[in-house]
Formats: C-alpha cells, structure tokens, sequence
C-alpha cells in the first residue's frame, strides 16, 4: 500500500505550469463548462481515473456562501466528468476547527447530490493518514495525509478565494490543509504557518484547481463581509493560481509569505508578468448591483456604482480594503464605476473612474480602464497617483 502511494505521489512530481484561465458570469453551470469542456481540460481526466474533488468545506452551517465552496459549482463539475464517463467520483474535505465536514455535506447539498450521482462522500478527518516526508525545509520533517487523496489518480482542487485573517488570502495552496487530521491542523497554527503551507504542497499536488470566485469576504475567512465577484479560475498550478487570485484581491504576490516561499522552494512562479492568463468572455455588465450601506460606511472615500457589475465592484472593494490598511483613503476621494455611476461632484475632488464603463464616460484624474482591473492594478494607480501628488505638494502619502 506504501508503496503504491509513493509511486503515485513521485509520478505527480511538481505542480505543472499551463497559465490560468479565467471566466466571467452569473451562472456557474454554464461557467463550468467553458472552463473544462471549452477549453478542453476535461479531454486531460481518463473515465477510468478515481477522481478526488477536494472543496472548501471550512464551516457547517446554514450560512455557508462566500466561505465553503458553492455546491453548484461541485454539481456542475460532477455532470461534466459524468458525461465524459468518468464514474469513480469522491467528494472529500476536513472541515475547521469547530465544524464537521460530515455535517456541511448535509447543509451544502452534498449528502442529495451523493445520491442523484453516485458519489462516495468522505469526512477526511475519519480518513486513515499516511506519513509523508516533506520536500521543503520549514518546521516539519513529514506530514500525514489522508489515504483517499494520496491513492487517488486524479485531485481536483476547489477552493473560495477570500481574504484571510493570518495568511491575507486563502485559496488552492492552503485549501489542502484539509486533507490533515484536526491535530495537524491544529499544529500548523503554533509554529511558522506559511512554510508548513508550502511543505504541505510539496507533497500533495493536485492535477487541476478549479477556483470558485462567485462570492468572497472582503476582510477575512468568515463570510461576514462578502464581496459578489461572479468569477471562476481554472488551473494546474497553485502557485500560478493563487499569485493572480492575489493581485485580484489587491496584493502584490510576493508580499504573501506562503506564496513566496512556495515559489522560492520551485513549486511555481508568483511574477504575474511572467504567468499566462486568458480570460474567456469580459464581465457581466447591467444595472442590477448597487452597492451595500456597510461598504460605504465602512471606507472613508465616496463611492458611486450605479450600473456596476458585480466583477468590476468586487475587485474595487477589494483594492479599497487594501488602502484603507495604509490609511491612504480620504473623503476629497470619488471612486466611480459602471455605466452610469451618476452625478460626478464639480467640487474638488481627487476623481478615479474604474473600469471601462466609466472611463470611457466620465473624465477623471485618474482612470482605469481595464476590462475589469484587477485590485492589484487599482491599488497601484492610486498608489502611484497619490505618490506623484505627494511629491509635488511635499506631504508624504
């Protein structure tokens, strides 16, 4: 049985490169399927493969969205990969501390969704673990992983990318924290987290991440302040992925201390200019997105998105929550979005139009035009203006 596991983790090697793809909408059936059959990832999954469908599974309770991963998202690419034969399908996850992976897949549909297809559902916290040495230096010399991910042929992993309260953001590299017991879970918190991340993805590589980037949480990994981003990711490596969910979500990829160290110890590349992203179709736009009261209570800056689709919102308030750590926004700020984000003050005012829509409409002192900008590029231009602006007035930004 060792023997067999260790065969299958040295034929995965390392994570392989192939850029990331990325698509936008409203409905992830249909997004699903330009991901895997559009593109024709799925031709890369063999109907005999036993495939492992590792989702984020972090909490067992009725208010789940934009923390566990959406369970359509799951469906959809359960359908897919019955169609194309594939009928050895698991569904498996370790859940966080004070939650139950058993519990969620009877919240989140899961238990239902087993039944209409057949599937093996599995708490990996009552799998059997098997001890694996490490390929990184960092405070553990082996790690234990569940058996059911270890002897599968093919993993696919499928995180939420969010914001994170310790590691800034969460999503395919520290998703498979889950495929620990609890104990080791509980461990990686008391000594450096972000080298054991990248010593665990030293030895578990999945063969495809498929990232659900529907809804996340601005601040954290609680889904206490969700953000609408109507987007999903597919990819094979998880540093790739996650280097571009980063900038998405306003940072520089580097600065995230798991994502360097993964990329230092060659499990992928984290410079955004050097990694391959192909965006299938452009967001969703129309007038059905008005911004909740919390968000413009809760930054300094004056926001107006009428019009707005929830792609290109996302992404600001993402950007917004990132100045808003360096202090950096004011109320003399007017952050306008979408195609008619309304009357735009004469007073003055430093004016950013984001995006397209409105740049394209309305002058401003900085524009954006990115179809949609990612957080990382707002960040930056303001970044830049308000450094430009300093310098001449010679104030500090």
């Amino acid at each position: 049985m060792r023997k067999k596991i260790k065969d299958k983790i040295d034929r995965r090697g390392g994570p392989a490169t192939r850029g990331v793809t990325v698509v936008y909408g409203k409905d992830v059936s249909i997004m699903v399927k330009q991901l895997l059959i559009d593109t024709e990832a799925i031709d890369r999954i063999r109907p005999q493969s036993v495939v492992v469908i590792k989702p984020n599974l972090v909490v067992s309770r009725a208010q789940w969205k934009g923390v566990n991963t959406d369970p359509a998202a799951v469906e959809a690419l359960i359908e897919i990969l019955k169609r194309f034969g594939v009928s050895q399908i698991t569904v498996a996850d370790g859940s966080g501390m004070g939650y139950s992976a058993t519990k969620a897949f009877e919240i989140c549909g899961y238990s239902a969704m087993a039944k209409r297809y057949g599937l093996r559902l599995v708490d990996l916290e009552r799998d059997r673990f098997v001890k694996i040495p490490v390929r990184l230096d960092g405070p553990f010399e082996s790690l234990e992983i569940a058996q059911t991910v270890l002897e599968c042929d093919f993993l696919i992993n499928m995180p939420v990318m969010k914001a994170h309260t310790f590691t800034s953001i969460t999503c395919s590299l520290k998703n498979l924290k889950g495929v620990m017991p609890r104990s080791l879970k509980t461990k990686f918190h008391s000594v450096d987290l972000n080298r054991a991340i990248a010593q665990l993805n030293s030895i578990v590589t999945p063969h495809l991440i498929l990232v659900d980037g529907m809804q996340g949480d601005l601040s954290s990994e609680t889904g206490y302040t969700p953000v609408r981003m109507e987007r999903l990711l597919m990819g094979t490596n998880p540093v790739e992925v996650d280097s571009v969910v980063a900038d998405m979500l306003g940072y520089v990829p580097r600065s995230i201390p798991h994502l360097d160290y993964s990329a230092a110890g060659g499990l992928g590349n984290c410079d955004l200019e050097k990694i391959s992203v192909q965006d299938l179709n452009l967001p969703v736009q129309g007038k059905y997105f008005h911004p909740q009261v919390e968000y413009t209570k809760r930054f300094q800056c004056r926001i107006s998105a009428e019009g707005a689709c929830c792609t290109c919102l996302g992404n600001l308030l993402f950007a917004l929550e990132r100045l808003k750590e360096q202090r950096l926004l004011t109320k003399e700020q007017f952050f306008f979005i979408g195609q008619n984000p309304g009357k735009i003050p004469v007073e003055k005012a430093l004016k950013i139009a984001v995006g397209k829509c409105a740049a394209n409409r309305y002058e401003a002192d900085i524009e954006i035009p990115s179809c949609p900008p990612s957080a990382g590029n707002i960040y930056r231009r303001v970044i830049s203006a308000l450094g430009k602006a300093s310098k001449s007035s010679g104030q500090s930004a």
